[in-house]
């Protein structure tokens, strides 16, 4: 990491965390962790790493970067939002649609991939003959630190995970019991089409969760497969042919959300748009036909899980 970024003792990141309430970790390495001060920023884009360069371009001489050791994460920040909506996914099939929606309003504090979510996979012990619970508390704590509210209007923390951490659902949930968590999906064809336009960052990666994956095939079939598995009263399945504007109620009720009438209009109206169209915003066009072929298995798959009672 750059040298021109201080480096703060446990006692100074503490008082740096009590002077800024903008200042969230932004990126973990092995032994460290890299802070950003967000000051009053309002993420809405569709990824978190998106917000981060759209902040610093818009404050490149005000902006506060600090590193420190991994200590914090044994040291769970009492100014917190606990998260109120987890949202899971299969990859390319509406969930940086969902996130960007939701952050709309400014009442909800909204994290879309952000890297410390996944990069805790690597940080957390390996070693089984260790105490579990500690690892949760770490888990928990790397949550609750980004859920500081840098703006008072903030009532509500969604985080939109990354698509492999649906295999550590369990994990996750023992961490925050209750919090209400969406999985959607996808019909496998235009999900697999879309995969081999653009692979994501993480195919053939290890990503510290004992899972590599290599085709589009295989992580969906992973995915789809462990969303299944799930016995949970406060997790469902989304299919992304019903997301659509009409739907969006009832995603506010299951999150818990109760917006006014003018961010209905607001989260109502992103439905129009692209995605991810970045920077440069554009009319969404759906993708009409379907190209890839899809094992038999996979679309076994994707007909039980459209088969389960969903949201409507």
């Amino acid at each position: 990491m750059p040298s021109i970024w201080p480096h703060l003792t446990e006692t100074q990141l503490g008082l740096e965390r009590k002077a800024r309430p903008g200042l969230i970790p932004v990126q973990l390495s092995a032994g460290q962790a890299q802070w950003i001060d967000m000051n009053g920023y309002h993420c809405y884009e569709g990824f978190f790493h998106q917000s981060l360069a759209a902040y610093e371009g818009l404050t490149p001489s005000r902006r506060q970067r600090f590193t420190s050791t991994l200590d914090f994460l044994t040291d769970p920040p009492e100014d917190s939002i606990r998260p109120s909506g987890f949202i899971f996914h299969m990859g390319r099939c509406g969930s940086t649609l969902l996130s960007k929606v939701l952050a709309r309003s400014r009442a909800h504090l909204v994290f879309s991939e952000a890297a410390p979510h996944n990069q805790i996979w690597r940080i957390l012990p390996t070693d089984k003959s260790g105490d579990p619970s500690r690892n949760l508390e770490m888990y928990r704590t790397l949550l609750l630190a980004m859920g500081r509210p840098r703006l008072p209007s903030y009532r509500a923390h969604i985080v939109k995970f990354t698509s492999f951490n649906i295999v550590k659902f369990d994990f996750i949930r023992a961490a925050f019991p209750g919090v209400p968590a969406l999985f959607l999906f996808r019909d496998p064809a235009h999900a697999i089409d879309s995969y081999r336009r653009r692979n994501p960052s993480w195919m053939g990666a290890e990503l510290g969760i004992g899972k590599t994956w290599h085709t589009p095939e295989a992580a969906i079939e992973t995915f789809l497969d462990a969303a299944l598995s799930i016995r949970d009263p406060d997790f469902q399945c989304v299919d992304h042919a019903h997301l659509t504007p009409d739907l969006l109620p009832a995603i506010l009720r299951f999150f818990h959300l109760d917006p006014s009438m003018e961010e209905m209009r607001l989260m109502a109206s992103e439905f129009a748009w692209d995605a991810k169209g970045g920077s440069r915003p554009r009319r969404f066009e759906p993708a009409l036909i379907a190209t890839a072929a899809v094992p038999p298995h996979l679309r076994e798959l994707y007909g039980r899980a459209a088969a389960l009672k969903s949201l409507r």
